[in-house]
């Protein structure tokens, strides 16, 4: 479920993305798989057999998570770009966390890196850190999961100190703020 502080609008290169209607600062939640969401198993896709062509086409309306089921949001989650220096990352909670600041007008993005396996594509994001080529690892390299792990803990210091607009549906949906000091 997408917090409602995005519009989809087209990008100048990546097709449909996710961008800010306001100012959303660093901690804020602003998705997470709710009970609508459709979870399927790569048996289930014949995510084996596809293609390299396919398994990207699938990067469309799905993702892969590290317990290796696909899930196919219910919203417009599916718009979010990648880029090497996600303004957006997962969390062992449940739920993505806005890991900066994003302004109004600025596209939301995440790492694409731990979404499949054995797949590549060509890397748009234009970033000083861009690895040119997202290659998808799991598991993902240690120098890669401590830059991300660094900034989620950075906005998870922050998590109940934000306005939180996706609180009450986390709730309805069974998933707790967390509320350890992070270090």
């Amino acid at each position: 479920m997408l917090a409602k502080l995005f519009d989809v609008k087209e990008t100048k290169d990546k097709g449909k993305g996710l961008f800010a209607k306001e100012f959303i600062p660093k901690g804020t939640i602003v998705c997470f798989e709710c009970k609508k969401c459709k979870s399927l198993t790569a048996a289930e896709l014949g995510f084996d057999k596809m293609s390299e062509a396919e398994k990207m086409k699938l990067l469309d309306w799905a993702y892969r998570k590290k317990d290796g089921t696909f899930v196919a949001p219910c919203d417009e989650t599916k718009y979010i770009n990648h880029s090497c220096n996600a303004n957006v990352l997962g969390t062992e909670f449940g739920f993505d966390i806005a890991v900066r600041d994003i302004k109004k007008g600025e596209e939301a993005t995440y790492d694409y890196r731990d979404f499949y396996d054995d797949v590549k594509m060509p890397c748009m994001c234009g970033e000083p850190n861009c690895c040119k080529v997202v290659t998808f690892m799991h598991p993902v390299p240690e120098e890669l999961k401590e830059f991300w792990d660094k900034k989620v803990n950075s906005a998870l210091k922050l998590v109940n100190k934000v306005k939180q607009p996706l609180n009450e549906a986390l709730r309805e949906n069974g998933i707790v703020l967390p509320i350890v000091e992070y270090q």
